[in-house]
């Protein structure tokens, strides 16, 4: 049923132990892992490809260095992904769509106030637009 997983992720730790929910379902389920980093370009910034390529040969090094160690000894298959947008929650959703990814898996930044739990902004548009089931691991 779950042959395709997305892991969004952006290297904070929220984002860690969702790496280790995706990468433990991955494994279970015999599924495909794509890992996504998405960089924001904060606007007016604009960007040359070749800084656009140098950007995300960076990003993914440091993000991705120890997910690809954990699914390398799990024998987990991992594709990985840089995007550069203006709004990150709307580019998780649509590589979502265009991926036809059965479940999405992202961490949040938890808050707490007043006894309620308040996802982040990303991982909120996420799951109010996403095509398929996502997994928020707090």
């Amino acid at each position: 049923m779950i042959s395709r997983i997305l892991l969004a992720t952006d290297g904070s730790a929220f984002s860690e132990l969702a790496g280790e929910y995706a990468l433990y379902l991955a494994e279970k389920l015999g599924a495909r892992l794509t890992a996504l980093h998405v960089l924001k370009l904060e606007p007016p910034k604009r960007l040359s490809p070749e800084e656009v390529d140098a950007e995300k040969a960076r990003a993914a090094k440091v993000i991705f260095h120890q997910l690809e160690k954990a699914a390398a000894e799990r024998g987990v298959e991992l594709e990985k992904k840089v995007l550069i947008s203006r709004d990150v929650g709307e580019a998780i959703v649509e590589e979502a769509r265009l991926g036809r990814y059965e479940l999405l898996v992202m961490g949040s930044l938890g808050k707490t106030g007043l006894k309620k739990l308040l996802m982040g902004s990303v991982s909120e548009q996420v799951v109010k637009h996403a095509p398929c089931p996502v997994l928020v691991v707090r």
